[in-house]
């Protein structure tokens, strides 16, 4: 009886472990989404409309293609982002339009 105490206690903190994790994971989804966006909306707006996402002839067809346009931008505009900014905003893009 007393070693399924302890099997229970730790399945118990096993399982709230795992549901700790995933919450976290989901919290770091939603602040790498609402970085992206800020950072989409604070310098890639300067230059196109999210029209160029949605029109039928786009050509960002993989989530590889996004990236490298997406730091094709960052780089012939001179935006000062870290790679975890260019990370942001390719999550947001797929997300929001692309879903990859």
């Amino acid at each position: 009886m007393k070693n399924l105490n302890i099997r229970s206690w730790i399945i118990a903190a096993l399982v709230s472990i795992s549901f700790s994790a995933t919450a976290d994971a989901t919290k770091d989804k939603e602040n790498l989404y609402e970085h992206g966006n800020k950072m989409h909306a604070n310098h890639c707006l300067k230059c196109h409309t999210d029209d160029v996402y949605t029109r039928d002839n786009r050509f960002v067809k993989s989530l590889n293609a996004l990236t490298r346009q997406v730091t094709r931008c960052k780089n012939n505009t001179g935006v000062p982002w870290y790679d975890k900014d260019t990370e942001a905003v390719v999550h947001f893009l797929n997300e929001k339009y692309y879903k990859f």
